[in-house]
């Protein structure tokens, strides 16, 4: 398929099904997407996947913590290479948890087995020991407990039973992906007051070791872990790559190209685990927007942005978004738009590009502007052949802008791009009058999902590099979508 075809194709069958506006730039010349080309020529997909492993190697990555300041660090150096001007941001403190080391043995008779797969939980605290194994606490002897949550005083927002034995440590077995091979990381009450370890176990190893309790044999289990639970400041990394300058006609344009546009991804695994898909594919993303936004300007293959663009990475995820968001209005900086990243590398189902929330009015513009860039580049290598919008669904940092006061005071978008979200499949309705799936026209929307979402098997193994290419698409097409809609602007 030649571009002129595919320009006048798909504009306008995207004008006639409502996916382009009259406030959208009019419909783009061969010569204009051949630019649009050179600025995104700087993609790499394959660069993404390493920049995952690395990030993966550092550790969990969580604010606060030793990992997390050695995954600052090297952003850092990532923009900076990249040409980008940079700041590290301390955010407000929080509690924080790094698990540095464990491991967990299983003895039987002679017989000892080192559980590879077990992965602590959230604020676990420190602590070492061997225990009979059991299903149910029987007297005040420290136990090991099997069960499939935990008692409830350790689960946030439980109700407590201090009357209940108190285990040495416990075995979940109740909370997996739906393949049930990884445990799912869940975090106990923030602080460091939890009394005793969880870790979770995958489903086979938890059936494996309740048959064997159930005929009697004698467990036992001996733990170690190793961790920091502390009130401490995440880091941020915010990179920029300055707005052109107005022409020497206009000089009154100056003031009023104030703003920036957003690009974001928090940089944290959020529930502990290695956390590729969640979320340092997000990161990848930024870093390959970043480095080929900067590339094309410096080669002299695009003029600098309309306006200031930003690249954040959140040390904690909606914690820094948050802090950054009241930094900036304090500041008196506007924040012109908002395009987060959040599981940008993977999707158990099908491949899709997915982009939320829809049902936003102030999103619209924006979304148009990425759809449009959708639909005149579909079937080009390097973009999806298939996407999707859907409706607010919550949990990402995008809704940390959008639901504040100055975002709806002032229109304007924010929104979340990805390729699977959470860690079952979801159905939801389509938003009246938008495109839904570019591939269907029905009443409901399909968003793809991760099987390994904030579980222990996050990994680039099972994730990223196995789809590399759905970084990709995110980068290309918020890139050129975030570049469409600046030029839209006064």
């Amino acid at each position: 398929m030649t571009i002129p075809f595919l320009i006048t194709a798909t504009l306008a069958g995207a004008i006639s099904q409502g996916l382009a506006s009259p406030s959208q730039p009019p419909p783009t010349a061969a010569a204009a997407l051949a630019g649009e080309l050179a600025l995104v020529a700087g993609v790499d997909e394959a660069r993404a996947q390493r920049h995952v492993r690395e990030l993966v190697k550092l550790g969990p990555r969580m604010g606060g913590t030793s990992s997390g300041e050695r995954a600052a660090a090297w952003l850092e150096r990532a923009f900076s290479a990249a040409g980008l001007s940079v700041e590290v941001f301390e955010d407000s403190p929080r509690w924080c948890h790094g698990d540095e080391s464990w491991k967990v043995t299983l003895i039987s008779g002679p017989e000892q087995e080192v559980l590879t797969g077990a992965w602590p939980w959230g604020f676990s605290p420190a602590s070492s020991g061997e225990a009979p194994l059991t299903l149910e606490l029987t007297s005040a002897t420290p136990q090991a407990l099997l069960a499939t949550r935990p008692p409830a005083r350790q689960r946030r927002g439980a109700a407590s039973d201090t009357s209940a034995p108190t285990p040495a440590v416990v075995l979940v077995d109740g909370d997996t992906t739906l393949d049930g091979a990884y445990p799912v990381l869940q975090h106990l009450r923030a602080g460091g007051d939890n009394p005793y370890p969880v870790f979770g176990i995958s489903r086979p190893t938890g059936q494996r070791l309740r048959a064997a309790l159930a005929s009697g044999a004698q467990v036992a289990l001996r733990w170690s872990l190793e961790t920091t639970i502390k009130r401490a400041a995440p880091r941020t990394v915010v990179a920029s790559i300055p707005a052109r300058e107005p022409a020497a006609d206009a000089p009154q344009a100056a003031a009023e190209r104030r703003g920036h546009i957003l690009f974001c991804a928090h940089g944290d695994s959020d529930a502990g685990g290695p956390g590729a898909d969640d979320n340092a594919s997000g990161e990848a993303v930024l870093l390959e927007i970043a480095s080929s936004w900067a590339a094309a300007i410096r080669a002299g293959k695009a003029p600098a942005p309309a306006r200031e663009v930003r690249f954040a990475v959140w040390g904690s995820e909606i914690h820094s978004s948050g802090d950054y968001r009241k930094r900036c209005e304090k500041n008196g900086q506007t924040i012109l738009a908002v395009i987060n990243y959040d599981q940008a590398g993977y999707g158990s189902g099908a491949d899709q590009l997915n982009l939320e929330p829809d049902d936003l009015a102030a999103n619209v513009p924006l979304i148009r502007a990425c759809l449009a860039v959708l639909a005149d580049y579909r079937g080009h290598a390097g973009f999806p052949a298939r996407w999707a919008t859907n409706k607010s669904l919550g949990g990402t940092d995008s809704y940390v802008f959008s639901s504040s006061r100055s975002f709806r005071r002032g229109a304007r978008p924010a929104l979340t791009l990805f390729t699977s979200a959470w860690g079952r499949p979801e159905t939801h309705p389509r938003t009246a009058g938008m495109p839904g799936h570019s591939w269907e026209d029905n009443d409901r929307v399909t968003v793809d999902y991760d099987n390994y979402y904030h579980s222990a098997g996050d990994t680039p193994e099972n994730t990223t590099d196995r789809e590399p290419w759905n970084m990709g698409w995110c980068a290309r097409v918020g890139l050129l979508g975030a570049q469409r809609w600046l030029e839209t602007l006064p």
